[in-house]
C-alpha cells in the first residue's frame, strides 16, 4: 500500500461521518413522530430481513475494475413506506443492510463507515420525500408518484454519497459518476415498479404475493446465472488479452509494468505489486493463497526452477464483492502464465547479452581486444559512403621482425608484444581515429579526416617512431625481463586520389606497405607506377570490353536445392572468363575492373540475357527453374535498370517470379534513398530481391524493414565455420531466426556435405547451395547432372513464396 492511503482513509472518514450527522439530523427533526399510515401494518423485522436478503444477494456485472451492482433493496423500501412506521423503516434499513454487509459480504473499516452513513441517509430522505408527495391516500394509485420519487431520491443519495467518498479516496473525481446515475435510475424504476405491484397485492390480494416473489427470484436467480457465465467469459477473453500482452511486453522489454497493469485489470483490483521474498507480511507464501487481509499471492517460479519472487493484488474494485476461491483460481492462472512471461523475458535478456557479446567477439580481435578486419571494413566504407567526406587515409602496418621475437623467445612472447603494440597505437592516435589488427602482425590506421596525403604519411612516421623504442617484455618461464626492438613499415593511401571503395584502399595502402618493406623506407604512399598488379588489371580493360561485346564470356550456374527433399529448385548465374592467354581469371579479379572502366553496366546485361534464355529454355523443357543474377552497387544506381530488366524478361518471354537480383547489403549502403526506390521499382516487376552474403556487410534493421527483401543468404563464410566456431554458428541461427520472424525465406552458401545440410535443416534453413549438391558449371553440363542424377526441378515459388 501506499504511503498515502492513511490520510486518504481518514479523509473518507470524516465524510462518512458527516453524512451519519445528515442524516441523525433528518431523523431527529423529521422522521420522529411521523406514524404508518397504511391499513395494513408489516413487522418491521420481516422487512429488515428482506433488507438483509436483497444486499446478501444482489444482482451485479463487472467490467474490468468497473462494477454495477442492484442490491434490489428498493423493494423492501417502498413495500416498508407504506406499512411500517418511520422510525421503523429506517431502523430495518440500518440493521438489515448493514449486517448483511458485515457477516456475508465482509465490508469492514471505511467501506462499512460510508455504506451504513448512506444506508441511514437513504431511508431518512425516503421516508421525507414519500411522506411529502403521498397526499394522505396511503395505498392507492394518488401515491404512486410519491413512492417513485422516494426511491429516486435514494439512489441520487447512494449515487453522490458513494461518488464523493471514492473522490476523496483517490483525490480526483470519480469519472463513472453519470454512467452509474444512469444505469441506477434504470434499476431504481424497475425495482419500483415491482414493489409498487406488491403493495397493491399486499392491500388487495396478499394471497397473490406468492406468484410474485417466485416470479422475481426467478429472474434474479436467471440473472445471476446470465452474469457469472457473461463473467466467465469475459474472465477467459481477458485471460487471452492477458498472455497476448505479455507477448508484446516481452518484446518491448516492459514486462513487470505490464504484469502489474494487467493485473489489477483481470482481478478488479485497485493495486498489484511485486514481492521479492517468499512472504507476504510475516505468511510464508509457496501457493496462490487467498490471505486474511483481503489480498491474493502467488508464486513466482521460473523455468529453471528458481523463485523470481511473489505476485500481489489487493483492494478489489468496486462495491460488488471481495475476492472469492473463483479468484482465487483466476489468479492461479495468471500467475502461471506471468511466470513464464518473466522467464522469457530473462530468457531473452541474455539471449540478447549473448548476442552482443558475440557481436563484440565477431567485431574485436581476441588478442588485443582492437577492432578487426571485419569492423574495420564496415567503418572505412561507412566514412566513404558520407557524401561530404572529405580526405580519407587507410594505413596499412606490418612489423618487422616479429617472425624473430616469436622463433626465439616463443609465442606468449609474441602475443605479449603484439598487446603492448596495440596500447602504443592507441596513444599514437587522436580520438575518432581507428586502430585495428587485421590478423598475425598486421594492423591497420584508419584516419577519417586529414587534411592531405602528406598529413597522413606524418602520422605514420609517428607511429614508426613510437613503434621504434625498445619494448620491455615480462618474465616468463625460463626466459628473464628482457627487451626487444622491432620496426614496422607502413604503406598509405588516401581516397579520393587513389580510390573511393574501401576494398580498393586497403589493397592500394597493401601494395604501399610491400613497397615500404622491400625498400626499407619505413613509409610508403602509394604510387600507381609501383602497383604492377593494377596496371595488369588495367590492360584487361580492352579485352574485358571486346568479350562482354563479342559474348566470349561464360556463364555457370550452381544449382539451389530444397534441403528437405533434396529437389532442385533453381539456380545462381555465375560469370566466368577463360582468357585467351592468361588462362580462367576469378571474378575477384575482373569485375572490380568492370567497375572501374564502366563496363558493370553491360557486363550484367550480358549476364542476365545469357541466363533469362537458359531459363526459357528449361521452361520450355518442364524444368522451371528460377535463376538468380548478381547486382553490383553501380547497377543499383542506373535508373534505366528496371525499365531494361522488364525489356529482357519480355525478349527472352520468361515470367518476373523466375528471375531473382542479389545484392549485397554493402551495394545498398552507398546511395540508400536510390537503392530503395529502384529495389521498389524492380520488386513491383514480380522479380524476387535477394540480400546476398548476409551478416559480412554493414547495415541496419532499421534500413533493411525498408527494403522489399523477398530472400536472404547466408555467407558462406558462417556456414563452413558452423562445425569449429560456436559463434559462426550462432550467428547463421540467428539470421534464420531473424529471417523467420519476417517471413523471409533463407538459402545457405557453402553447404559442402550432408553434415552441414543436416546442421541448416535443424537450425529451420530450408535451402542451401554449395559444393555438397553440386559446383557452378556451364548449362549442358547442368542439363547433364540433371538428368544423371534424376533431380526433381521443384517449383520456384517454394523460394520466393513469401517474398513481399
Amino acid at each position: 500500500m501506499s504511503e498515502d492511503q492513511p490520510p486518504a482513509r481518514r479523509r473518507v472518514y470524516a465524510f462518512a461521518a458527516a453524512v451519519c450527522v445528515a442524516a441523525a439530523t433528518g431523523t431527529v427533526f423529521g422522521v420522529v413522530g411521523l406514524t404508518a399510515g397504511g391499513a395494513v401494518r408489516v413487522p418491521w423485522l420481516l422487512i429488515a430481513v428482506g433488507f438483509a436478503l436483497t444486499e446478501m444477494f444482489p444482482v451485479h456485472f463487472e467490467h474490468r475494475r468497473e462494477a454495477v451492482s442492484f442490491s434490489l433493496s428498493t423493494i423492501p423500501l417502498v413495500v416498508g413506506l407504506y406499512t411500517v412506521d418511520p422510525i421503523g423503516l429506517v431502523a430495518a434499513a440500518v440493521l438489515g443492510r448493514g449486517a448483511a454487509l458485515y457477516f456475508h459480504r465482509r465490508s469492514r473499516g471505511f467501506k462499512l463507515a460510508v455504506n451504513a452513513s448512506m444506508i441511514w441517509l437513504e431511508a431518512v430522505v425516503a421516508v421525507l420525500v414519500f411522506r411529502s408527495l403521498s397526499m394522505g391516500d396511503t395505498a392507492g394509485a394518488m401515491t404512486w408518484g410519491a413512492a417513485f420519487a422516494a426511491a429516486m431520491a435514494c439512489d441520487l443519495v447512494q449515487t453522490s454519497v458513494l461518488a464523493t467518498a471514492i473522490s476523496l479516496y483517490q483525490r480526483a473525481w470519480e469519472r463513472g459518476v453519470l454512467g452509474s446515475l444512469v444505469i441506477g435510475t434504470l434499476a431504481c424504476l424497475i425495482d419500483t415498479c415491482a414493489a409498487l405491484l406488491a403493495v397493491t397485492l399486499l392491500f388487495d390480494e396478499p394471497a397473490a404475493l406468492g406468484f410474485l416473489v417466485v416470479v422475481l427470484a426467478m429472474l434474479v436467480v436467471s440473472y445471476r446465472i446470465y452474469s457469472t457465465l457473461r463473467e466467465q467469459h469475459q474472465q477467459l477473453s481477458q485471460l487471452y488479452d492477458f498472455t497476448s500482452q505479455m507477448g508484446d511486453a516481452v518484446l518491448a522489454e516492459r514486462v513487470l509494468p505490464a504484469l502489474l497493469e494487467q493485473t489489477r485489470e483481470l482481478m478488479h483490483a485497485e493495486s498489484a505489486w511485486m514481492e521479492d521474498a517468499d512472504t507476504v507480511g510475516r505468511i510464508e507464501v509457496d501457493r496462490p493463497e487467498l490471505l486474511d487481509d483481503g489480498v491474493m499471492a502467488a508464486p513466482l517460479v521460473g523455468p529453471d526452477g528458481n523463485r523470481m519472487g511473489t505476485l500481489v493484488v489487493g483492494e478489489r474494485s468496486g462495491e460488488v464483492r471481495s475476492f472469492t476461491g473463483d479468484d482465487l483460481r483466476l489468479f492461479a492462472t495468471l500467475a502461471n502464465h506471468a511466470s513464464v512471461s518473466l522467464g522469457n523475458s530473462q530468457l531473452l535478456e541474455q539471449l540478447r547479452e549473448q548476442a552482443a557479446y558475440s557481436e563484440h567477439q565477431s567485431l574485436h580481435d581476441a588478442l588485443t581486444g582492437l577492432p578487426n578486419r571485419v569492423q574495420f571494413g564496415q567503418r572505412l566504407d561507412a566514412r566513404l559512403a558520407l557524401a561530404e567526406a572529405g580526405p580519407v587515409a587507410v594505413l596499412l602496418l606490418d612489423l618487422d621482425r616479429f617472425k624473430d621475437v616469436n622463433d626465439t623467445l616463443g609465442h606468449p612472447y609474441g602475443d605479449a608484444l603484439l598487446r603492448e603494440v596495440g596500447d602504443r597505437l592507441r596513444t599514437a592516435l587522436r580520438e575518432g581515429d581507428m586502430i585495428a589488427r587485421l590478423g598475425g602482425d598486421e594492423f591497420a590506421v584508419l584516419l577519417p579526416d586529414v587534411r592531405s596525403a602528406d598529413a597522413a604519411v606524418h602520422v605514420a612516421r609517428g607511429i614508426i617512431a613510437v613503434l621504434e623504442r625498445p619494448f620491455h617484455m615480462p618474465d616468463m618461464a625460463d626466459v628473464a625481463d628482457v627487451s626487444v626492438g622491432i620496426g614496422a613499415s607502413i604503406g598509405v593511401a588516401v581516397a579520393p586520389q587513389h580510390g573511393t571503395e574501401g576494398h580498393v584502399l586497403l589493397q592500394r595502402a597493401d601494395v604501399a606497405m610491400y613497397t615500404a618493406k622491400a625498400d626499407q623506407t619505413g613509409v610508403e604512399l602509394y604510387d600507381l607506377d609501383r602497383d604492377d598488379h593494377t596496371t595488369q588489371r588495367l590492360s584487361l580493360v580492352g579485352e574485358l570490353r571486346e568479350a562482354i561485346a563479342d559474348g566470349s564470356l561464360e556463364v555457370y550456374y550452381q544449382p539451389q536445392v530444397d534441403l528437405r527433399s533434396g529437389r532442385m529448385l533453381g539456380v545462381e548465374a555465375l560469370v566466368r572468363w577463360v582468357h585467351p592467354r592468361h588462362g580462367f581469371i576469378a571474378p575477384d579479379d575482373f569485375i572490380p575492373v568492370a567497375e572501374q572502366a564502366g563496363l558493370i553496366g553491360p557486363l550484367t546485361t550480358f549476364v542476365l540475357r545469357r541466363a533469362l534464355g537458359e531459363c526459357a529454355r528449361w521452361r520450355d523443357e518442364g524444368r522451371p527453374l528460377r535463376v538468380s543474377v548478381n547486382l553490383s552497387a553501380r547497377s543499383l544506381l542506373q535508373i534505366a535498370l528496371p525499365a531494361e530488366v522488364a525489356a529482357l524478361l519480355a525478349e527472352a518471354d520468361v515470367p518476373a517470379s523466375l528471375l531473382c537480383l542479389e545484392l549485397t547489403e554493402t551495394s545498398m549502403m552507398v546511395d540508400p534513398r536510390r537503392t530503395v526506390d529502384t529495389l521498389h521499382r524492380l520488386r513491383s516487376l514480380g522479380i524476387t530481391i535477394a540480400i546476398d552474403d548476409f551478416g559480412t556487410g554493414h547495415s541496419s534493421l532499421a534500413y533493411l524493414k525498408q527494403l522489399p527483401v523477398g530472400e536472404i543468404k547466408i555467407d558462406k563464410s558462417f556456414v563452413l565455420g558452423m562445425r569449429a566456431d560456436r559463434f559462426d554458428g550462432a550467428i547463421v541461427c540467428s539470421i534464420i531466426d531473424l529471417a523467420r520472424h519476417l517471413l523471409v525465406p533463407v538459402v545457405a552458401e557453402g553447404v559442402e556435405d550432408d553434415d552441414l545440410a543436416r546442421r541448416l535443416l535443424d537450425a529451420g534453413c530450408a535451402f542451401g547451395q554449395g559444393y555438397g549438391f553440386g559446383r557452378a558449371m556451364p548449362a549442358s553440363e547442368l542439363d547433364e547432372w540433371m538428368d544423371a542424377r534424376g533431380r526433381t526441378v521443384g517449383s520456384h515459388e517454394r523460394v520466393a513464396g513469401t517474398s513481399p
